[in-house]
């Protein structure tokens, strides 16, 4: 395994920049409300990168992606997200809309659509061998 930004495509540099991406959001506020604020790692929302691993496992091996197993924990990792946001997404008093996620979510809900992106355009540096 090893760093390779040079010899990495466009796809390869998404992937990377999306992980740092996401890692960096674990350490942003994820829930605020008046008072009250926690980061990713305090919401445990440090488990969604599980499925980040093979993507950017691949990427350091300077392995091809199966496409339907990259886009698949893209896509989850995109759609817990967004289930995450609405979740914390309140109605109150009527119908006025009370957003109490943070900044992180929506940093780490970007990181995965990007890694949709890096997944659909990464192609290995190398050729795979066994």
């Amino acid at each position: 395994m090893k760093f390779d930004w040079q010899n990495w495509n466009t796809g390869g540099k998404i992937i990377f920049s999306a992980a740092c991406a996401a890692v960096l959001s674990m350490f942003m506020t994820w829930v605020e409300f008046a008072f009250i604020s926690q980061n990713g790692l305090a919401q445990e929302a440090w488990i969604f990168l599980g499925l980040w691993i093979y993507p950017v496992l691949m990427l350091f091996k300077g392995k091809s992606i199966n496409r339907g197993w990259g886009l698949t924990c893209s896509i989850v990792s995109t759609v817990i997200t967004f289930g995450y946001i609405q979740e914390h997404t309140k109605v109150l008093l009527g119908d006025t809309p009370i957003d109490t996620y943070g900044g992180g979510a929506v940093v780490f809900l970007l990181a995965s659509i990007a890694l949709i992106v890096g997944v659909v355009k990464y192609t290995a540096s190398t050729t795979d061998l066994p």
